[in-house]
């Protein structure tokens, strides 16, 4: 059995590091349940989304509402961020973090006039592009493919029932546009092996966590960052056109 070609992890843990930093942060500067310090760290709040702050679907991303809300995001991340990151590559995983994030705070945005924050867009996104994955190398990885599927939609609809029940304060539009975003870019951005030439320097020796297996022999990922330029600028070209059409709607 020959492993995949992945990558080693680096940006799950620069990202754990980042929000626990801001996090800190927060909790000094008044506490991360209090609206004003939310605010003025960057959370998403439409009416100043409207009036320019855009860029509060960037950082809304990076903030939580509470000790809790932090820990359960951050053991998302820690959990599944590993495999995506692995699977996908640095440069793609990256781009699929900031862009489903981006892309679940867009939507909140468009839908919604409370304030919302958290990391959960973004790993909903990851979520979504790690059952594409699995789904478009089913009949590679057959069971292994199929147990992982099966996981990500109990996991969905977990979240799901939870984020519906009387009371929990999730931000449902949100981890929608992330799901959305991160199975449109997963797509595109998804590895396509092929049977390599060479295996010198293919695969990885560090075997990354629950790293699954092919048994076709030595493969190597055909597509890149580099070749989803326009996949990048017409997601970005359509978050564009829907924050600007949030706005003249009012």
């Amino acid at each position: 059995m020959r492993r995949i070609p992945t990558d080693t992890p680096l940006w799950t843990y620069v990202l754990l590091a980042i929000n626990l930093l801001i996090f800190v942060l927060m909790e000094a500067s008044g506490g991360t349940l209090r609206a004003s310090t939310l605010v003025r760290f960057g959370a998403n709040y439409a009416p100043l989304v409207a009036n320019g702050e855009v860029f509060r679907l960037v950082t809304a991303n990076f903030i939580h509402i509470g000790v809790m809300h932090f820990l359960l995001n951050a053991l998302s991340l820690y959990n599944i961020g590993p495999l995506t990151e692995s699977l996908f590559g640095k440069p793609r995983f990256i781009m699929l973090y900031l862009l489903s994030g981006i892309s679940g705070a867009t939507l909140s945005y468009f839908l919604t006039h409370g304030l919302s924050a958290g990391a959960s867009t973004a790993l909903a996104g990851m979520t979504g592009a790690l059952f594409v994955y699995f789904f478009r190398h089913r009949n590679e990885m057959r069971d292994v493919a199929r147990q992982y599927m099966i996981r990500i939609l109990m996991i969905v609809a977990i979240n799901v029932a939870y984020g519906l029940s009387p009371g929990s304060g999730v931000d449902n539009w949100g981890h929608l546009g992330g799901l959305l975003g991160g199975a449109a870019l997963g797509w595109f951005f998804c590895p396509r092996y092929e049977v390599s030439q060479h295996a010198f320097g293919v695969v990885n020796p560090r075997k990354p966590r629950h790293e699954p297996e092919l048994d076709n022999g030595s493969l190597m990922d055909t597509n890149t960052i580099a070749g989803n330029w326009l996949t990048v600028l017409i997601f970005v070209a359509v978050i564009a056109a829907l924050v600007f059409l949030r706005g003249r709607i009012g």
